[in-house]
Formats: C-alpha cells, structure tokens, sequence
C-alpha cells in the first residue's frame, strides 16, 4: 500500500520534469535563431559602433563614417562592417564645399552565407556623399545607393539586396534594420506545453486524494 501511495505521488512530478525539459527544448532554439537584416553602424575612432538611433534621426557630422552591414544575427545589433572606417579613404578627393558636409559610406552586403535564398551577396562598396549640412542618415544613404524600406518604414534592402528586394524604393527610412526573419512558433509551443503541464499536475493531485481516500 505505501509503495502504491508512492508511485501515485511521485509520478505527476516526474511528468512535470520531462515536460518542463521539453518547454526547454522548444524554447531555446526560437531564442537562438539568427535572422538577417540591415545593421546600421557609426565610426567610433577606428572602430565601428552600432548606432544608438534610425538613419532618419541621425545627423553625421562632416568627416564622419556612416556603416550599413546585411548579416545574420540572433542579437539585437548584428555584425559591423568588415575592415576599420577610414574617411580619409573614402573621402579624402572629395572636395570640401560651402553649405555642406562629406559624409563617408561603407555598405558591406555580408557573406555568401547570410545572403537571402538564391541571392549572392556584391562586393562590399564605399562612397563619398557629399549632402546638405542638415542631412540625415537616411539621405546620406540614398545618396549613394537605392534603400528600400518595408512598411513599418526599416530598412530591408539596398540596392535590391535585403529581405524585401521586391519593395517600393524608399529615400527615406525611419529606422536602423530590425531582424527580419521567419516567425518562430517556439512561443505557442510553449503555451501549450504550459497547458498541458497545468492538466497533469491537476490529474495527479487528483489521483493522489482518492489514493488517500482508499488507504
């Protein structure tokens, strides 16, 4: 009788645990997925820095670097361009002109591997844009290249490279790139395992009583 009693209670707790393993399980894949977007990137020095703000709210200074980089990523900033920003590099033919600034572009279409299905990837570019003083992120952009947005107004291709080269051209996007990807199913999984795991901890419990209830 007590090894019966034993069974009857342990076994809800040892279902709770294989299926709390498998919420486990379905979870940690849709948190570790990498999506491919647009990073939009800012020259700290001879480094690269994500930028705090949308192209459309960014006003680079003249003789700054401005960065765009296609990469895979399951964090929220993504991959900088690949080498050290150089305006010099870039701009140092380009000659200074009353009422404007020369802002440096580096757009780095990323590797063969984060490319969309059956896209392959130009080579990396750079470009001088020389823009009105009051020019923002995205008109230096469109200065050297054609940005297309999606409709919440992210950058998801340029120059019909991204994940939405079939989108109307836009010169002037609201925001860095977000992570654009396939939506993971990882979050109703879960809900329905959460659902699952409420019906056995009652069935059990349940059982337990009318063990009792017997003995």
């Amino acid at each position: 009788m007590l090894t019966a009693r034993f069974r009857v209670l342990v076994a809800p707790g040892f279902v709770l645990a294989l299926v709390l393993g498998l919420v486990w399980a379905l979870a940690a894949p849709a948190s570790a997925d990498a999506t491919a977007f647009w990073g939009y990137w800012q020259a700290d020095g001879s480094k690269w820095a994500f930028a705090q703000t949308g192209p459309a709210s960014a006003h680079p200074k003249d003789g700054s670097v401005e960065g765009w980089r296609f990469a895979k990523s399951s964090g929220e900033s993504g991959t900088p361009p690949r080498g050290a920003p150089d305006f010099g590099k870039v701009c140092g033919s380009t000659p200074e002109q009353a009422g404007a600034k020369r802002v440096a572009v580096v757009i780095d279409y990323g590797e063969a591997a984060d490319a969309p299905a059956g896209a392959a990837p130009p080579a990396a570019k750079t470009a001088c844009a020389s823009v009105p003083k009051n020019a923002t992120g995205s008109d230096v952009l469109a200065k050297v290249a054609r940005p297309q947005a999606d409709k919440s107004g992210l950058v998801c291709a340029i120059d019909a490279f991204g994940t939405c080269a079939a989108a109307a051209p836009s010169s002037s996007p609201s925001a860095t790139a977000a992570p654009a990807g396939k939506k993971s199913t990882g979050s109703k999984a879960v809900t329905i395992v959460i659902g699952l795991i409420l019906v056995l901890a009652a069935g059990g419990s349940m059982m337990a009583v009318r063990r009792r209830a017997k003995l």
